[in-house]
């Protein structure tokens, strides 16, 4: 949009300018930028010139310059912005001069700005802070605004050859206090939003362990539940193998006595077969006893605890069934005997 903005010759002489520039993916930026600060501030255009550094080599630039009102009072700036072929990731050379050199003159010890050569010292916070792709030459430019209203590196001439030594000083010492206090706002500002944006953080970690906390709650009483519940099941489990241990005792009444002797003296099979499914009757009654320990233990189950019990109540139900069959059996023989 800023292109939009500009006239066909200012477009074609950006472009050209930018051809050499290190970041060719980022000329797009470049020319945003560009555009931007020229839309923005419309007594700034571009140029293209050659730059001498400090150790003497010069290189064909960029540079966008004119004039600057920063107060009403004082004379203009003559601005220059230089961008280096590394641009954006190297920040912009900014020099400031007075636009008319016989009226005012720049302020000796100004905290952002060299007397001698004219150049934006990094003191400057922006300057300073420069990254990208936050910072922008219109920034830049508003950064300077802002900071020279409230610290103005120009004096009128007049002023200064009118001056004292004593006058001098106490200027020189309100533009230093002026410059503390412009810096102290900045670092307080920054500081209050890295203050903000900590309390923010914390206040999301604290949320997040709140629902976390909300979430194990809900989980142990979960398990308690299911604790409780497998207690009963385990008491209901303890209660039907009594009954089924009574209805067996049931079923399987002991012989009279002396039955199993007069079993064994007659030698028969039924003896035989009243011993096995004693023994096996015994055994099986073992074997729920043992399951039920390892129920108690947590080495079994509760559904395999069932479903063994049931194979186990059914093996002893038939060796109890194949013992009183043996002994109604002999029995029987031993009345008809004896009729």
């Amino acid at each position: 949009m800023a292109t939009a903005a500009a006239s066909a010759g200012t477009v074609e002489l950006v472009d050209a300018a930018l051809a050499p520039y290190d970041h060719a993916d980022l000329r797009w930026l470049v020319r945003q930028h560009v555009f931007a600060v020229l839309n923005e501030f419309p007594s700034l255009s571009p140029s293209v010139d050659a730059y001498t550094a400090a150790d003497g080599k010069s290189t064909v630039l960029l540079n966008a310059r004119g004039r600057l009102v920063v107060s009403a009072a004082l004379p203009p700036l003559q601005l220059t912005l230089w961008l280096p072929r590394e641009y954006p990731y190297r920040r912009p050379l900014v020099y400031a001069f007075p636009a008319d050199a016989q009226a005012a003159a720049l302020v000796p010890d100004h905290p952002f700005v060299d007397h001698r050569t004219g150049r934006i010292r990094d003191t400057l916070s922006y300057l300073d802070s420069w990254c990208v792709p936050a910072s922008s030459l219109a920034g830049l430019v508003r950064s300077l605004l802002a900071a020279f209203r409230m610290c103005h590196p120009l004096t009128n001439v007049s002023a200064i050859a009118t001056s004292s030594p004593e006058e001098e000083r106490d200027r020189l010492h309100k533009v230093l206090v002026d410059a503390l206090i412009s810096r102290l706002g900045t670092d307080m500002a920054a500081f209050r939003d890295h203050v903000h944006h900590d309390i923010q953080d914390v206040s999301s970690l604290q949320a997040c362990l709140s629902a976390r906390a909300d979430e194990a709650s809900r989980a142990i009483y979960k398990l308690e539940e299911d604790r409780m519940k497998l207690e009963r099941a385990v008491t209901a489990s303890h209660a039907y193998r009594g009954q089924l241990l009574g209805w067996l005792r049931q079923t399987s009444p002991a012989p009279e006595p002396g039955t199993v002797l007069e079993l064994q003296a007659a030698g028969g099979g039924d003896a035989k077969r009243w011993l096995e499914s004693k023994v096996s009757e015994l055994a099986l009654d073992d074997a729920m006893e043992a399951l039920g320990r390892a129920l108690e233990i947590g080495a079994l189950g509760f559904p395999e605890y069932i479903k063994r019990i049931k194979i186990v109540a059914r093996e002893q139900f038939f060796s109890c069934y194949a013992a009183s069959s043996s002994l109604n059996k002999s029995t029987f023989s031993k009345q008809l005997s004896h009729r």
